[in-house]
């Protein structure tokens, strides 16, 4: 109970961010030059979107509004009493806390997830109804529309995550509730941004229904937004042919081959991965509290000639990448599993090195599904298996597939991911095709040598490829991250945050900002 208490309550490292741009106000909002910030519960997000429109402030005054989240919650599902509960006292307190941190850098609400509208809400109550009687499969699911706006794989996705669960099941009343709240937060975002017009949007994330949404209607009405849910670059703006907040990796190939001193970019990206491959921490994974990489001494399984499954969280969101081929990570890793079974290819499965404590559920589930499966102790590195002589690794979209090119093993993937501008992941876009792929999974044909570069090719794009200033502020916001995440509160946050607005990459972003608010 007092560690629930807690959370309702702001600590020191909040309570001093929140004095600081208390401090930081001048004058009075402008209601023509409105920015909505998206009041996430998260330390770095708090500080990051206070920061930034402090900045813009020093330029111009302007109006900041709060968009308030918080619907959804992990577990309120069992019940209805948890339901009642969630709704109605924990979700209430969590806003509290979070709305009045956000206003010391805000001046007002501009709209709730959860405002109280009740004719609206029961008209809500009958389309969700009705929409769920006619839910006849997960394609249809996936590719719901509601007045326009594609929310399916919001849905989809929140209802692994908050049910939690490692499918969706179509009959689950849940999935109503879900149906319900896209359609109060799309009827919510619609009103706010039809009315109001601001000139910027804020947020952290694209996915689940309480992110995506927003962003999507925002975007459908000429705003501008910008997030800051990738570890790759410190903000990208989204569009609406790109609205994922994961970095954009379509012309990775083709740019890089437009680069001068090419080798000289590649064996800066061998330095950085094949530390990281050494067990050291690499600029991609100084976010992680260990290496994957880091050698257990558990004894390695005889992989030679096989296939090595890849499992993501099952909880996660799976469609922060398009054109997924699966509906979930459950429904990809069975029919992975028996497809191999029927061709007789030789399989071993490796739990994903960050996986909640839930999936250990689901591999128990799968266990008894598939009697005999040969599991890899996530204590055995990639490297490891590999040197072991693993024929070919398959995963949806997971950044292993260039760690392996590295160390001269093939991919197969099954889903839009950051390496798909390369040869050396073969990615299906059928199901039908992915099926071909696994049949031929020992059989595949590569040249080592081209997929050790292109490997490297797609490090330096993904992770190196940006001038001084913007590597700069990527690692400086990067250090902010990880300070936000130290429970011992000894780190000077606002002391980061001011030497973070002092960077050219930093103003220059800021600028960038600039010329949409006032332009």
């Amino acid at each position: 109970m007092v560690k629930r208490l807690k959370r309702w309550l702001s600590d020191s490292q909040q309570n001093s961010l929140g004095k600081y741009f208390t401090g930081m106000r001048r004058g009075v909002g402008s209601p023509k030059e409105i920015v909505l910030v998206q009041s996430v519960e998260d330390l770095y997000c708090f500080g990051m979107f206070g920061q930034i429109v402090s900045s813009l402030r020093e330029k111009q005054p302007l109006r900041v509004e709060q968009y308030v989240l918080r619907s959804l919650r992990v577990g309120e599902s069992k019940s209805l009493f948890s339901f009642i509960v969630s709704r109605l006292f924990i979700n209430p307190l969590h806003s509290f806390k979070w709305v009045r941190l956000y206003k010391s850098f805000s001046d007002g609400v501009g709209y709730r997830s959860t405002s109280l509208r009740p004719i609206g809400d029961l008209v809500d109550v009958y389309r969700a109804w009705q929409c769920w009687r006619n839910l006849t499969d997960k394609d249809l699911l996936i590719n719901l529309q509601m007045d326009g706006i594609v929310v399916g794989d919001l849905i989809n996705d929140s209802f692994l995550r908050f049910k939690p669960a490692p499918t969706v099941d179509l009959k689950d009343t849940y999935l109503l509730v879900l149906l319900w709240q896209a359609y109060r937060d799309a009827r919510r975002a619609r009103d706010y941004f039809a009315r109001v017009k601001p000139r910027l949007y804020l947020t952290s994330y694209s996915t689940y229904i309480q992110h995506g949404i927003p962003v999507r209607v925002a975007l459908q009405n000429g705003v501008r937004v910008f997030s800051f849910g990738n570890y790759q670059e410190f903000a990208k703006e989204l569009t609406l042919q790109d609205w994922a907040h994961t970095k954009n990796p379509d012309d990775y190939a083709t740019e890089f081959l437009k680069l001068d001193r090419q080798d000289e970019r590649l064996a800066m990206a061998e330095t950085a991965l094949s530390t990281r491959l050494s067990g050291g921490v690499d600029s991609a994974t100084a976010y992680m509290k260990k290496s994957a990489y880091m050698e257990s001494g558990d004894p390695v399984p005889n992989v030679r000639g096989a296939v090595v499954i890849f499992l993501h969280d099952f909880y996660d969101s799976p469609h922060v990448y398009r054109e997924m081929v699966f509906p979930d990570f459950w429904e990809w890793v069975c029919f992975t599993i028996e497809t191999l079974s029927s061709a007789n290819i030789p399989f071993f499965i490796k739990p994903h090195p960050n996986q909640i404590s839930l999936s250990d559920n689901v591999l128990s589930e799968l266990k008894q599904r598939y009697p005999g499966l040969s599991m890899i102790s996530s204590g055995i590195t990639n490297k490891q298996l590999a040197e072991a002589g693993m024929c070919c690794a398959v995963t949806v979209y997971g950044t292993v597939a260039h760690e392996m090119a590295y160390l001269g093993v093939p991919t197969i993937a099954c889903a839009y991911h950051p390496h798909v501008s390369f040869d050396f992941c073969r990615t299906a876009e059928s199901r039908d095709e992915y099926e071909n792929l696994l049949r031929e999974a020992t059989r595949l044909q590569f040249d080592k040598a081209a997929m050790h570069r292109q490997s490297l090719a797609f490090y330096y794009m993904h992770n190196l490829n940006s001038d001084e200033n913007s590597k700069s502020l990527r690692d400086a916001a990067m250090a902010f991250r990880m300070a936000c995440e130290k429970v011992d509160g000894q780190h000077n946050l606002v002391g980061i945050l001011k030497n973070i607005a002092l960077l050219s990459g930093y103003q220059a972003h800021v600028a960038t900002m600039v010329s949409s608010t006032y332009g």
